[in-house]
């Protein structure tokens, strides 16, 4: 059953009138809905196109009932949202991801860093060596958003630009390294619906880190210059 076909199917049980579906070439894993009057419209990601009938069908039945605010009956969130986490979906998909991602630059060497350095002296400190070593990428993006991520189907590990900078010191940039490698290595906990990322062993192992409260003190002041320079009123 192709796309629309499954979305329609779902429609008719939960009464939702005209429902239609296409696939649209999205940077992210991103699906977005428009209701008008009798009829909904969904615009999927095309990173779901080779998704197994069943996953598109749960997927319809997620997102339909997000929609229209009902309950999701049982198994079919976590059957989609397994597969749309997974290796087994983002593995073929990585070309397009790193074409999509303007947002990311996948050459270590920086103007002030070097995050392939950054990332063996982290492994070697705190991981023993054993962590192999993912793709590594700095990201354009405001420091506001994020200062890192870890994106675990595609090991992809990365760190703001902000970071890319002598006035940063070094260590700032190796923590925000060795919290993501935590990320990769801990992995998140919980059910598919509920996933918790900074558990209680997490944060214990994160304030491990030789320079923590250091760190944590110039993010802040990173996070509070930036939120000025926005003109967020500070409290």
């Amino acid at each position: 059953m192709d796309l629309e076909a499954s979305f329609r199917q779902v429609g008719k049980q939960l009464s939702a009138g005209r429902v239609s579906a296409e696939y649209h070439p999205y940077a992210e894993l991103k699906h977005t809905w428009s209701r008008r009057q009798s009829s909904v419209s969904f615009r999927i990601s095309d990173y779901m196109d080779s998704a197994p009938g069943d996953v598109t069908d749960a997927m319809a039945w997620y997102l339909l009932c997000k929609a229209f605010g009902k309950a999701c009956p049982d198994g079919m969130a976590e059957k989609y949202l397994g597969y749309a986490r997974s290796r087994e979906m983002w593995g073929p998909k990585k070309p397009v991801y790193v074409s999509r991602a303007r947002s990311l630059s996948f050459r270590p060497v920086g103007s002030a860093r070097d995050l392939g350095t950054v990332f063996d002296y982290v492994n070697s400190c705190y991981f023993g060596g054993s962590v192999r070593r993912p793709d590594l990428a700095w990201a354009r993006e405001s420091p506001s958003v994020r200062l890192g991520f870890y994106f675990e189907p595609l090991d992809i590990l990365a760190a703001n630009r902000a970071l890319d900078s002598e006035k940063v010191p070094r260590y700032v940039l190796e923590f925000v390294v060795y919290h993501e490698l935590l990320h990769g290595v801990l992995g998140a906990k919980g059910s598919p619906t509920r996933r918790v990322h900074h558990t209680k062993e997490f944060r214990e192992l994160e304030r491990r880190f030789s320079m923590y409260e250091d760190a944590e003190a110039w993010l802040t002041k990173l996070a509070r210059k930036r939120r000025a320079e926005k003109g967020v009123p500070q409290v």
